[in-house]
């Protein structure tokens, strides 16, 4: 067995990547890197399939990294997932990254897959960590990439780029060039070609230095993590408009990490967390993040929903996973049934053919109106949530599902009539919201 395979089986193992009977997707661009994750999945017998995204921004390049995919997967007898994919937006990386990702959700919901493989290597982590550094980030951002986030997971992780190479050249592994990657006006081609060469001139083991490193870093990073949910798990106490966090365990200086953890969550800054804590002890003082107010009260802070913040939106292009500072939506197509669990106030089920994607997720505003279950005649939002008790704080942190322009579902509480499961219905729509958890 070659180094490389050995070392690739031990590093799964090590870190339980996959587990016994998992079907994994691999995330595969037709480069050297993937290419080589390919094939040692392949190697190591392991029930797998490939997605490959083409976003068509290198024109014929793009689609000939797609017939080469196809190419592969049919030569080797394994299952391929192709999308072409048209991108919006200013950031060109950030939505091919949002794009590709919710498709890898989609693909994993759909055909049962239990994990999502890229292929990430050490290099690509060392890059990370440099990037965060200069852009400035606490230990999560030096520590770099994670061997596995959720379902994600990087079995390539251990191996630099030279070896993956290397290995690739002695088993005549084929692979696409891509010709961005020797553009440097992108941050990490910029790293990679300029930075990185420089400071391995200062130490020849940089990778392997680094490697140290940045285990040594995740393992602080785990205590830290472990501290904080304690704190939060006996300090951190929801009340009807927000948050109280007692401040008993602050003892010194350094507890001001912890704090910063915690209010991170709240959308804060390592900054403005800064501020806070030399405002302990002092009432009066008070702060804002995107979605919420924070006030200083000597021995407790309480963080309320703010109420001064613009219109949120949301846009959900289609089924999967949608993530949101307030929580995250799955949807899911399904039959039609006669027996639904109803009863769940984070779950709905609307008639699939009465909605159209994009659907939007938004905050109220003025003169929102929308047809509630079992009426006839439209509704003030406004007065529905007069009439069902919904705090003021509460009320500007509440979703509305949107589709075509009407209200679908006011989240937590009410769908729209108009958009009702009837026997008529062939086919639903399931929507399950899961609420933000800060403790």
């Amino acid at each position: 067995m070659h180094s490389l395979q050995k070392q690739f089986h031990d590093f799964i193992s090590v870190n339980h990547l996959i587990h016994s009977g998992e079907k994994v997707l691999l995330a595969v661009s037709g480069g050297l890197d993937s290419m080589t994750m390919c094939h040692l999945f392949l190697e190591g017998g392991y029930d797998f399939a490939i997605a490959h995204c083409n976003f068509g921004l290198r024109a014929k390049e793009s689609d000939g990294d797609e017939a080469f995919v196809r190419s592969w997967a049919e030569k080797q007898g394994v299952g391929c997932y192709v999308k072409r994919v048209g991108l919006k937006g200013s950031s060109t990386q950030l939505a091919a990254r949002e794009a590709r990702y919710q498709w890898f959700g989609e693909l994993m919901e759909t055909y049962g897959f239990d994990k999502l493989a890229t292929a990430h290597h050490l290099n690509d982590s060392l890059e990370t960590s440099l990037i965060n550094f200069v852009r400035g980030t606490g230990i999560r951002g030096l520590s770099g990439i994670k061997p596995i986030n959720n379902a994600v997971i990087r079995p390539l992780l251990f191996a630099t780029r030279s070896a993956i190479k290397a290995y690739a050249v002695q088993y005549d592994i084929d692979w696409m060039e891509d010709s961005t990657n020797a553009q440097e006006y992108y941050d990490r081609n910029y790293v990679r070609h300029q930075v990185v060469p420089r400071l391995q001139e200062l130490n020849v083991s940089l990778l392997k230095t680094y490697s140290d490193t940045s285990e040594r870093l995740q393992l602080t990073l785990q205590v830290l993590e472990q501290r904080v949910n304690a704190i939060k798990n006996e300090f951190l106490i929801p009340n009807h408009e927000g948050y109280k966090l007692g401040l008993s365990w602050i003892k010194s200086e350094s507890d001001s990490l912890m704090l910063a953890e915690i209010l991170s969550g709240f959308g804060f800054n390592y900054v403005t967390c800064k501020e806070v804590y030399q405002s302990i002890g002092k009432s009066g003082k008070h702060f804002s993040s995107t979605d919420w107010m924070l006030n200083v009260d000597r021995g407790c802070i309480y963080i309320n929903a703010n109420d001064s913040q613009s219109l949120h939106t949301v846009q959900i292009n289609g089924l999967g996973t949608t993530q949101t500072a307030w929580g995250h939506f799955e949807m899911e197509q399904i039959d039609y049934a006669e027996s639904l669990p109803f009863g769940n106030p984070h779950l709905a089920f609307m008639d699939f053919d009465k909605v159209a994607f994009p659907m939007v997720l938004r905050t109220w505003q003025d003169g929102d109106k929308f047809k509630p279950l079992g009426m006839s005649g439209y509704k003030k939002v406004s007065d529905f949530f007069i009439d069902s008790k919904v705090s003021n704080s509460d009320k500007h942190r509440t979703w509305l599902l949107e589709s075509k322009g009407e209200i679908v579902w006011i989240v937590g509480h009410r769908i729209s009539d108009d958009f009702k499961v009837t026997s008529d219905a062939k086919r639903l729509l399931k929507v399950f919201f899961t609420p933000p958890k800060f403790s």
